[in-house]
């Protein structure tokens, strides 16, 4: 039995004449040629940066406003010997940025260092004093130390205040929007923030923290003070494991600075120094050589998160700092127990949510707000993603407790969810996000209120063909093989893929055979494409079973994949959909 809703293929119009001389100029397969077309790069020098560029072509970190401040915070702080604490926000980002900025500041000479990071369920989002006063000794507050945050600090005015108050000195580095007003912190790191000269406004938190040690790390090699104190110059590469895997993980675009610092970071996390990366790979059954975006996306991230999710993230920031390979052990298979008990509390969760989602799609509402007496916050982010994917609609769900309701949201193309929300921030005791998250708490009885400008605005911007689901599909069989000599030895030249360099579909014609259902709903087969045969997976698409292996012609859209099992790596299909040559 086929699916009910039939996907749209959106196949990219191709410029046969561009194509052909940008294959030509750069000795490209066409197909390869054509994508690096829709992704910007169209000449010799713009194809050298996407492929070849390497750190030495980072800018300068002080082409960041507040730079030059916050490295004078730290260096007196340095100087002084005063106590650092790091503050890191509890999903991957904040947790590799602070690691990062803990492993580091160790590095060049502080001896007294803490870390803290927000609960999840006791404190929220966000720079907290009751977070650092239950994560430090009471002493260290009294010794009037630095504070530095990680992936969060922006909009915490107050809380600023609060820590100045007690005699800190404060540095906020984040990457989130900024609000009109700044907090009043020493120094502010935020690529977005207005006057700032930083050409890449996308970097992760994690990335707004390296940046900061680099610009630490060169002033102190300017004033030869490593030769002074005696210390070894950090090598700043061996930080980007955890930049890569922030970065990937909070899914900002991999372009541009983000596409270089991930790139190196997967060659280091591949080479497998860091302990707690070794041990949570181990356990996350990632396998070969190499491990890619999509390890970090559906393995390595999932289980960081999991700590933080489900309440306290601490456990997935010392994973990240030990140098001991048994510590690393012990804390990875807590993660991966954590990490089961988040998929269990969130398909308790998604079992009512659907069922009170497909009641809003038949009365035709045109976006899902979902409500649940106390479901666990930690996973209702990910189930309003789970909503989104399955109906295609933009999505609100919210647990319900003491009369307050904390949400998560999740968008569609074409719909800015924190431009439609923030027409009514009145309504909301906490607020923040993007065009496609947000985060967002208000008093229960303000629901009706959010749920009618919630549909009236959405039926003024979206049509009912944005509800039907699309598959882009980047080359088409009818322009040219990809299966040609030097097309798969470039293809991989384009990684690393995610937000920005999404990885290319494709679709050709082939027959399909040897299907069977593994798993919930996903399907295995094998598909012959004109004499190139490769074994095929398809997750979420076990409806399809009876469409294959009648031995007919039919149409698949996929992915490229590396498939590495039993120490042999292949190549192999992960299709997006099927289409019947008739359709």
């Amino acid at each position: 039995m086929l699916p009910k809703i039939k996907k749209i293929w959106q196949i990219t119009p191709i410029d046969h004449v561009r194509v052909d001389l940008l294959a030509v100029e750069l000795e490209l397969p066409k197909p390869i040629a054509a994508i690096l077309l829709t992704r910007g790069v169209e000449n010799r020098a713009q194809a050298a940066r996407f492929f070849s560029a390497s750190l030495i072509d980072l800018p300068s970190p002080f082409l960041m406003k507040g730079m030059t401040k916050a490295v004078e915070v730290v260096l007196q702080a340095l100087t002084n010997k005063t106590p650092v604490i790091v503050y890191g926000d509890y999903d991957v980002d904040g947790t590799t940025g602070a690691a990062l900025l803990y492993i580091f500041l160790k590095k060049i000479g502080f001896s007294t260092i803490y870390t803290s990071q927000p609960h999840r369920l006791l404190d929220g989002y966000g720079l907290h004093l009751e977070a650092i006063k239950r994560s430090v000794p009471p002493s260290v507050l009294e010794q009037t130390p630095l504070v530095i945050t990680v992936d969060c600090g922006i909009s915490s005015h107050l809380q600023v205040r609060e820590l100045q108050e007690l005699g800190c000195a404060v540095i906020v580095t984040d990457h989130h929007q900024p609000p009109g007003e700044l907090p009043q912190a020493e120094a502010v790191l935020n690529p977005w923030q207005k006057g700032c000269a930083f050409p890449e406004k996308h970097l992760a938190g994690v990335g707004v923290a390296f940046y900061l040690a680099m610009g630490i790390r060169k002033s102190l090699h300017t004033q030869n003070r490593f030769w002074v104190k005696g210390l070894e110059i950090p090598n700043l590469k061996s930080y980007l494991d955890l930049v890569a895997v922030g970065t990937i993980a909070d899914m900002v675009p991999i372009t541009g600075i983000n596409r270089l610092l991930v790139k190196a970071g997967l060659e280091v996390l591949s080479a497998g120094v860091r302990p707690g990366f070794v041990e949570l790979s181990r356990v996350s059954g990632i396998v070969g050589p190499r491990v890619n975006c999509e390890d970090i996306g559906f393995r390595l991230g999932p289980r960081l998160n999991a700590a933080g999710r489900m309440g306290d993230a601490g456990r997935a920031l010392n994973l990240l700092v030990t140098e001991d390979r048994k510590r690393a052990k012990e804390l990875a298979g807590e993660l991966n127990t954590e990490n089961e008990l988040r998929k269990s509390v969130l398909e308790t969760m998604c079992r009512e949510a659907f069922s009170q989602a497909e009641m809003a799609v038949e009365i035709g509402e045109k976006g899902l707000i979902i409500t649940g007496e106390g479901w666990h916050s930690g996973v209702i982010g990910i189930g309003a993603a789970r909503i989104v994917e399955k109906f295609n609609r933009p999505t609100l769900v919210f647990t319900l407790k003491d009369g307050i309701a904390k949400g998560s949201g999740r968008s569609v193309p074409g719909v800015n969810l924190y431009g439609v929300l923030k027409e009514r921030d009145d309504l909301f005791i906490a607020f923040g996000g993007h065009e496609a998250a947000v985060g967002l708490s208000l008093p229960v009885e303000s629901l009706p209120a959010l749920r009618e400008h919630f549909q009236k605005r959405l039926s003024e911007i979206v049509t009912d063909t944005m509800f039907i689901p699309k598959v882009d599909i980047d080359w088409h069989e009818e322009n040219g093989n990809i299966f040609e000599p030097g097309f798969l030895r470039m293809y991989e030249k384009m990684a690393p893929f995610g937000m920005g360099n999404p990885e290319p579909v494709f679709s050709a014609q082939g027959t399909a055979d040897h299907p069977c259902e593994v798993g919930v709903n996903h399907l295995r087969f094998t598909v012959n494409f004109h004499g190139a045969i490769l074994s095929g997976i398809g997750f979420g698409l076990g409806s399809f079973r009876s469409l294959l292996g009648t031995g007919q012609p039919l149409k698949v859209a996929f992915r490229l994949r590396r498939n590495t099992y039993r120490d042999k790596t292949t190549w192999q299909v992960e299709a997006v959909d099927f289409k019947q040559l008739s359709v």
